[in-house]
């Protein structure tokens, strides 16, 4: 993510928009690859891409997503909406992460890890994706921004590893 990217992530969460128009604008975008491609395209009158924002997107972000198109900067658009998570989330102190699991948890396991790390990170919310990782061995490892938590097997190993050949 560059930015330009952040910078126009930052001034959408500015707008003060409310979270499920742009939600919804992202939802479109990511789904249609005819529209990105029309938006995104040099040869298409600036007067023809207004028209179709005006057509399919949700009115609160018509200027945004106009101005956008107008410094041809479409294919951010992306970066922009992550950028914007970002924006809202700090704006909460909300923290999001990835729980890496060979046994997924349950939702109580999952609602504990949760509160643990808030409580650590002195947040108000912590949200992790779940992805699975069988390479493991067993455990867990949970990575939030440059936070790495690592209470695998795998990891335990590597670690004695490091320690027996050190001496």
């Amino acid at each position: 993510m560059n930015q330009m990217a952040i910078n126009y992530g930052k001034v959408l969460f500015l707008l003060d928009i409310d979270r499920e128009m742009i939600a919804e604008t992202a939802k479109i975008w990511n789904s249609s690859k005819p529209l990105q491609e029309v938006l995104e395209s040099p040869v298409v009158q600036r007067s023809k891409k207004h028209s179709l924002i005006e057509k399919i997107f949700p009115e609160t972000l018509h200027s945004f997503l106009k101005v956008v198109c107008d410094n041809h900067e479409e294919k951010m658009l992306p970066d922009i909406f992550r950028a914007y998570q970002r924006w809202y989330d700090d704006s909460r102190k909300i923290k999001t992460g990835i729980l890496y699991y060979v046994d997924k948890p349950d939702s109580e396991q999952l609602a504990q890890i949760e509160n643990k790390l808030c409580s650590q990170l002195k947040c108000n919310k912590v949200k992790l994706a779940l992805k699975s990782r069988p390479e493991l061995i067993g455990g867990f490892v949970i990575r939030i921004g440059d936070l790495e938590i690592d209470r695998s097997l795998q990891g335990s190993v590597n670690c004695l590893t490091e320690k027996l050949t050190r001496r």
